[in-house]
């Protein structure tokens, strides 16, 4: 009998980004790919103790990169980091406005073998975000 796989409704795996510039990169990512805040817990200086960043249905959580505690000595250090975010539709429109915000365009937009088309940016930290309309399936 074949395997049934149904689409992922609830990200069961949440990525963690940590900044140097904590709410400055906060920022950036939400003019230049179109996260939304849904949470934020920062001091007045702009160290960024935890953040939740949506968009659409996606979410990556974040801070500021510490130099104190357990969690600094095992994560890996700012700037490291490669993403993929599934968008539904409108990589043109969201490639052009990463562009327009000043994102390092490391990979144009184009159409993949295995489905879909992708792109990937580098933000101002060094990370690599590939936002594409892929999505795998994943066993029922």
């Amino acid at each position: 009998m074949p395997e049934t796989k149904t689409r992922m409704q609830t990200p069961a795996i949440i990525p963690i980004v940590q900044f140097r510039h904590g709410t400055r990169s906060i920022d950036w990512l939400c003019e230049a790919f179109g996260f939304e805040r849904s949470a934020v817990y920062a001091d007045d200086d702009g160290h960024v103790h935890h953040a939740e960043l949506a968009l659409g249905r996606q979410l990556i959580m974040g801070g500021s990169e510490s130099g104190e505690g357990e969690f600094k000595k095992l994560a890996h250090p700012a700037g490291q980091a490669m993403l993929y975010v599934a968008l539904d539709g409108g990589l043109e429109a969201h490639l052009e406005r990463a562009r327009a915000a000043g994102a390092e365009i490391v990979m144009e937009l184009s159409e993949k073998d295995y489905g879909g088309a992708d792109y990937t940016a580098r933000d101002p930290e060094g990370n690599l975000w590939t936002f594409g309309t892929y999505v795998p399936e994943v066993p029922a």
